[in-house]
């Protein structure tokens, strides 16, 4: 197992741009979660700064994955990438969150309420998509949790104050790319309710590595509608009621 999550962990980081994607490596097969947080985390050391997580792969009913966020790639809104960072850019409007305090390690799992206690802000979020495999979206799950969840790159936008989390559920929303909207609605997260998924991740994560969380952490708690596709030269701009707005371009 070992030479499977070093072997992998070398494909993957071959396949960062400015380096060629990947097929998905037939040659190493991946058994369960482990070995694919294993390889996560082994990729993940060589990325950049940890600076909060992201929640995906989620499944209702069903504890959420996740995978890091770094601060080379997060940007505050107003944010410019370019195209060239990635392979593909593909955006889901998004819910995040930011840590006021710590969220120490412990035997008995956290509440949504307790949860909640901890957060500073609730803000409107996008996140740039992009997979290391040439084959994606048609992905093994594992082998999309290895890859951090096809992460590209993150952008916090505005925010508010979390008042309990209670308005992530029913949570409206209009993404427009250069003015047209490509996105909308109101509520309906594909996993439930976006808090209680923040809430279920801590606590498999706690399970799972017996560390806790540190303050100052971002949270971006999964897509409310999918993925659109972003092209050079394009403007993105994201809105949730009440809450924030996101603007992004590409270039």
């Amino acid at each position: 197992m070992i030479d499977t999550i070093k072997a992998a962990t070398e494909r993957l980081l071959s396949a960062y741009p400015p380096g060629r994607m990947v097929p998905v490596p037939d040659d190493l097969p991946l058994t369960d979660e482990g070995e694919a947080y294993a390889i996560q985390a082994r990729v993940a050391a060589s990325l950049g700064t940890p600076c909060g997580w992201k929640l995906g792969g989620i499944v209702r009913g069903e504890a959420p994955r996740y995978s890091r966020l770094f601060s080379e790639l997060c940007r505050p809104s107003p944010a410019c990438f370019s195209h060239d960072e990635f392979h593909r850019v593909y955006l889901e409007p998004e819910l995040a969150v930011v840590l006021a305090e710590p969220i120490p390690a412990r035997d008995a799992p956290y509440g949504l309420e307790e949860v909640a206690a901890c957060i500073a802000s609730l803000h409107a979020a996008i996140e740039l998509v992009d997979s290391r495999f040439d084959a994606w979206p048609v992905v093994p799950p594992l082998w999309q949790l290895a890859d951090g969840l096809s992460h590209g790159a993150f952008v916090l936008g505005s925010g508010t104050s979390p008042n309990g989390l209670g308005r992530m559920r029913d949570a409206a929303y209009r993404l427009c790319l250069d003015d047209e909207e490509v996105l909308a609605g109101e509520g309906d997260h594909p996993g439930g309710d976006p808090a209680e998924l923040l809430t279920s991740m801590i606590n498999a994560r706690i399970r799972a590595s017996g560390e806790g969380f540190a303050a100052g952490e971002v949270f971006t708690t999964g897509t409310f509608a999918g993925v659109i596709p972003m092209l050079p030269g394009q403007r993105a701009s994201l809105s949730f009621m009440g809450i924030g707005e996101v603007v992004l371009d590409l270039i």
